[in-house]
């Protein structure tokens, strides 16, 4: 039977100082939303057996159905978690035999000694339902409170990921659940609060569709969730989401940035090669990310120097001495060398002065051109950055990639 409410009870102190992140309720989340199950609260607690307790007890009082603990079973002193909900339902805390006698084979197997610390994996609440872990040490269990069903399992992510899928999304499968839809969209060039304003009247307009915000720098990820029933209003939100971010949205898949692009060139059959300063090899680096961009990237160079420019591109002196490294003469010049130099379709060039040092009041830090080339064609592009080094960097690879893409799809 499918749960009404769900909730996820992380528990380490690792989780809460900064050791460790918690992507187990990432990942739950996201196998659950499968079956159109949501996660509605997660919770974050130190390994403390009273506040193990109080939280559980708080939990079961929301009127959750399912809690997923994570952590806390393995063989050290601060693993308390069995010791806990023991204390939560006032039982006693009982050794699985069968579950001992593994680990005993298993440290002997891989010659460590047995010790009861190692052993004490094996106990848990007298009442409660062992749950078998086939990749790890510590079992899990589960059992009832007050209407909601508990099920705690190791906190390691191998194991997590194995008891999620063999305790909880098989039994979902079995019950042949209609899986929630969804459609994600990545756009670059916007800030999250452009996106949202763009798209303002959506939740009027599609009050049955869920729609979401996810900044993963340089990108902004929106997603739209549905109910099986919903369908047909998420394909319509889906041409209101295209039609509002225009040339900003690069890709509805997942997969590197420029995939879309040298898709685009292959099926073409044009190419590309790119003359890099402040990137330092960045943008050669994002497109030979994608599987069989050698079809269509020729050649990349890092020039970082004035002399590099000038010997291998073939950039003039005069425009050096007179604009300097980092301006619109340069980068065209840049973008025409590459191209004639490797006789491809297109040559991309990037200079720019990405931090924390050298900038003036004329070229502040964060100053970048591009520049672009074509047969009979060359333009450039200006960008203000406001970043560190790295983020500079990034934005400006990306900003390259992103100029061909749209002159590619959207020629002027």
């Amino acid at each position: 039977m499918k749960p009404k409410r769900v909730e996820v009870l992380a528990i380490g102190d690792e989780l809460l100082d900064g050791r460790v992140a918690d992507t187990n309720t990432l990942r739950l989340a996201e196998a659950l939303s499968e079956f159109n199950v949501q996660v509605a609260h997660r919770t974050t607690i130190l390994d403390d057996t009273p506040t193990i307790v109080k939280e559980a007890k708080n939990i079961s009082q929301r009127g959750t159905d399912l809690c997923i603990v994570s952590g806390g079973l393995g063989p050290t002193s601060d693993d308390l978690t069995a010791l806990a909900f023991a204390n939560l339902i006032k039982v006693e805390l009982v050794r699985d035999e069968e579950t001992a006698t593994k680990i005993k084979e298993r440290l002997l197997k891989h010659q460590r000694p047995i010790t009861e610390n190692q052993l004490k994996q094996a106990d848990r609440p007298a009442s409660s339902k062992i749950l078998k872990n086939s990749v790890g040490t510590a079992p899990g269990f589960s059992f009832n409170y007050q209407g909601c069903l508990f099920m705690a399992f190791p906190g390691v992510p191998k194991e997590f990921d194995f008891m999620v899928e063999e305790h909880i999304l098989k039994t979902l499968r079995l019950e042949n659940l209609p899986s929630l839809k969804k459609k994600s969209f990545r756009s670059f060039g916007l800030f999250e609060a452009q996106v949202d304003d763009l798209l303002s009247g959506f939740h009027d307009q599609f009050p049955s569709i869920r729609l979401g915000y996810r900044a993963h720098f340089p990108e902004i990820i929106i997603s739209l969730k549905a109910s099986p029933e919903d369908e047909e209003f998420l394909n319509q939100a889906s041409k209101m989401v295209r039609e509002k971010l225009g040339p900003c949205l690069f890709s509805e898949e997942s997969g590197p940035f420029a995939q879309g692009l040298v898709q685009s060139l292959r099926d073409s059959k044009q190419t590309l090669s790119v003359a890099e300063s402040c990137t330092g090899g960045l943008m050669g680096h994002l497109i030979t990310e994608v599987p069989g961009s050698s079809q269509v990237f020729n050649l990349g160079v890092t020039t970082y120097s004035n002399e590099s420019k000038m010997k291998v591109l073939g950039v003039k002196e005069d425009t050096l001495l007179k604009y300097g490294a980092v301006s619109e003469n340069t980068v065209i010049e840049m973008a025409d060398g590459i191209r004639k130099l490797s006789q491809s379709t297109y040559g991309l060039s990037v200079s720019g002065i990405a931090g924390p040092e050298g900038g003036t009041p004329e070229k502040p830090v964060g100053t970048v051109f591009i520049g672009l080339s074509r047969e009979g064609k060359t333009e450039a592009k200006k960008l203000s950055l406001l970043f560190d080094r790295e983020k500079n960097k990034i934005l400006s690879a990306f900003s390259a990639l992103d100029l061909l893409r749209k002159r590619h799809h959207y020629p002027s």
